[in-house]
């Protein structure tokens, strides 16, 4: 049996392209679900999302009443979502606390069936 090394060439050279291909593609719709939300990962969500607002509120008036302090919610500055078993925002707030204007992290969980948790409160 005879081999000829053009050939050998040629045949790595076919495969070698499919593989390069395949790779580009790969990435391509690896980056196209990248810009979809996924789950486990956190993407940015606007503060005016209805969602974020409500969520929000419910984090305000959670925290007053687990921790019978005063406040009052100013503004959401930022704000993130995360899909679980259900959903969780991650959010700036600023809030008003004992007079004076404070920054938090307050992270909601919103369940499937829509009930809510207040699962993060962080004074920045």
């Amino acid at each position: 049996m005879r081999i000829s090394i053009r050939g050998a060439l040629a045949s790595f050279g076919g495969a070698l392209a499919l593989v390069v291909i395949a790779a580009l593609l790969s990435g391509a719709i690896a980056a196209d679900v990248g810009a979809q939300a996924l789950p486990d990962g956190w993407s940015s969500v606007g503060t005016q999302n209805d969602q974020v607002i409500v969520s929000a509120k419910f984090a305000v008036q959670e925290q007053v009443r687990q921790s019978r302090a005063e406040l009052k919610l100013l503004s959401i500055k930022h704000a993130r979502h995360q899909v679980v078993a259900g959903s969780n925002y991650s959010m700036n707030l600023m809030v008003l606390s004992e007079g004076k204007r404070r920054l938090v992290i307050a992270v909601v969980w919103v369940k499937l069936d829509g009930g809510m948790e207040l699962t993060g409160w962080h004074w920045v």
